[in-house]
C-alpha cells in the first residue's frame, strides 16, 4: 500500500470531533511524540495566506487525517446529475423511483475537492455530513 502524503495536500482532519477541510504544510516539522506522529495543518480559511500570515496551525494525529482529497472539475458543475447540493441529492434519491443504491458511486464534497464515498443513502446520515455538495461519479 502506497501512502501519498505532502506539502500542499488537500486534507481532512478531526477537530472537536467534526471534520474539517484543511491543508498540510511544512510551515512547521511533523512531531513524533508518545501519542502519536502529528502534522500541521493550515484550516482551510487561511490556505493560500503567506506564511507568516498564517494565524494558527491545528496539529493533528496522523490517523485523525483523511488523505484522499480529490480535486473536482469545473465542468461538472454544467451537469446537475454529477455536481449538486445535498439537498438536491436528498430529494432525488427520496423521489427518483429509478435510484439504486448498490450502482450508486457518490462523494460528499465541499464544492473544490470531493471526499469520501456516500455509504448511507438516508437524509439524517447525508444531513450529518459537514459538507454542502455531492459529486456523482456512475
Amino acid at each position: 500500500m502506497e501512502i501519498n502524503i505532502y506539502a500542499g495536500q488537500r486534507v481532512l482532519y478531526k477537530h472537536g470531533g467534526q471534520w474539517h477541510v484543511g491543508e498540510l504544510t511544512n510551515l512547521m516539522p511533523p512531531a513524533l511524540t508518545s501519542k502519536g506522529l502529528f502534522l500541521f495543518v493550515i484550516p482551510k480559511e487561511y490556505i493560500g495566506y503567506e506564511g507568516d500570515k498564517v494565524p494558527y496551525l491545528h496539529d493533528v494525529e496522523i490517523n485523525e487525517l483523511f488523505l484522499d482529497a480529490t480535486p473536482t472539475e469545473d465542468y461538472w458543475r454544467d451537469y446537475n446529475d454529477i455536481f449538486m447540493t445535498k439537498e438536491d441529492y436528498i430529494n432525488m434519491i427520496e423521489n427518483d423511483e429509478d435510484f439504486v443504491k448498490s450502482a450508486e458511486q457518490a462523494y460528499v464534497s465541499d464544492g473544490e475537492y470531493y471526499y469520501y464515498k456516500v455509504n448511507k443513502f438516508t437524509r439524517s446520515w447525508l444531513e450529518k455530513q459537514p459538507f454542502d455538495y455531492i459529486v456523482r461519479l456512475n
